[in-house]
């Protein structure tokens, strides 16, 4: 009986009166605790490496370091 069915459709197919189905996708791995140690491992590395770039373009003080320098100034009297 499924034969007859293959048969009967192809050339429907083919045609294009009856639609192909289309291809479900893969299904989405469930996460483990390895998984998400290493997602918070690889996270870790990069706030240190975007840390040591900022400290390399501003400085270790940080990027407001320079307009503390001149000092405070008393205002009004």
């Amino acid at each position: 009986m499924n034969l007859v069915g293959k048969v009967i459709t192809a050339p429907l197919k083919a045609i294009g009166l009856i639609p192909k189905t289309p291809a479900l996708p893969a299904p989405v791995p469930t996460p483990t605790r390895d998984d998400a140690r290493q997602a918070v491992a690889m996270d870790d590395a990069l706030r240190r490496r975007r840390g040591g770039a900022a400290d390399i373009v501003t400085g270790r003080a940080g990027a407001e370091a320079g307009a503390g320098a001149v000092g405070k100034e008393t205002l009004g009297s």
